[in-house]
């Protein structure tokens, strides 16, 4: 099977999420489900740029389509960082509600993105790359701009995910995290990546219906007085 129609199918299951998201917001209003829904709408243009870039062919057009993937990841990545404290909170991570660590992580948060703007995105150059039958646009060189903000969003994410497992027994936010935080580290090639970036979607995706949804598990007594 081309790799091209791989990358749709994975741009097909992120659109699946967003749907998800939409469905849930109009039934709830629930603001917990906009960040997902926004990250996840980037990685279906993400995947659905890979996929198309076989029948577009090297050029302008793709070069600029490209860019948007880039300005994505970076500008909209990051904001996660925020949403996961927020979320730990909503599921009783006490320590994640108080106002130095929402500062803190909200610093961090501006941070990695004015790293990734200042020193990734205003210097970018694109070269044309084929990998297994895909057509894509690249970055000349890697950089630690570049690199750091998903990297350091990921791990946020994951400290909020444990914090939940610990206090509330939610496993599925801490696997799905660290399966993409190990992916990350590995640098294994881009299809396998975009795959761990769905899984790692799905579980916040998940987490975040799980947080407004009919099946909660209730907070424990000794919790209450401190969500409410």
């Amino acid at each position: 099977m081309p790799a091209s129609i791989l990358f749709a199918i994975l741009a097909a299951g992120q659109l699946a999420l967003v749907g998800w998201c939409g469905m849930r917001y109009r039934r709830t209003g629930d603001r917990m489900l906009v960040v997902p829904a926004l990250v996840c709408a980037a990685l279906v243009y993400d995947n659905a740029i890979l996929a198309a870039g076989r029948w577009i062919g090297v050029g302008a057009f793709l070069e600029t389509l490209s860019v948007f993937r880039f300005v994505a990841h970076i500008v909209l990545t990051p904001l996660l960082m925020p949403w996961a404290c927020a979320a730990a909170g909503l599921a009783g991570v006490v320590w994640m509600r108080r106002l130095w660590v929402r500062a803190a992580v909200y610093a961090g948060m501006l941070s990695v993105t004015a790293l990734g703007v200042f020193g990734e995105l205003t210097r970018l150059s694109l070269r044309p790359a084929e990998w297994a039958g895909t057509i894509r646009y690249t970055t000349e060189h890697s950089s630690l701009a570049g690199i750091l903000p998903p990297v350091i969003t990921v791990l946020v994410v994951l400290v909020a995910a444990v914090a939940v497992w610990r206090v509330r027994g939610y496993r599925l936010w801490t696997v799905t995290t660290a399966t993409m935080a190990v992916v990350s580290a590995a640098m294994l090639p881009m299809l396998l990546t975009n795959v761990a970036e769905l899984v790692f979607a799905w579980g916040f995706v998940a987490t975040a219906m799980w947080l407004s949804g009919p099946g909660r598990v209730p907070v424990p007594p000794g919790q209450r007085r401190a969500i409410d």
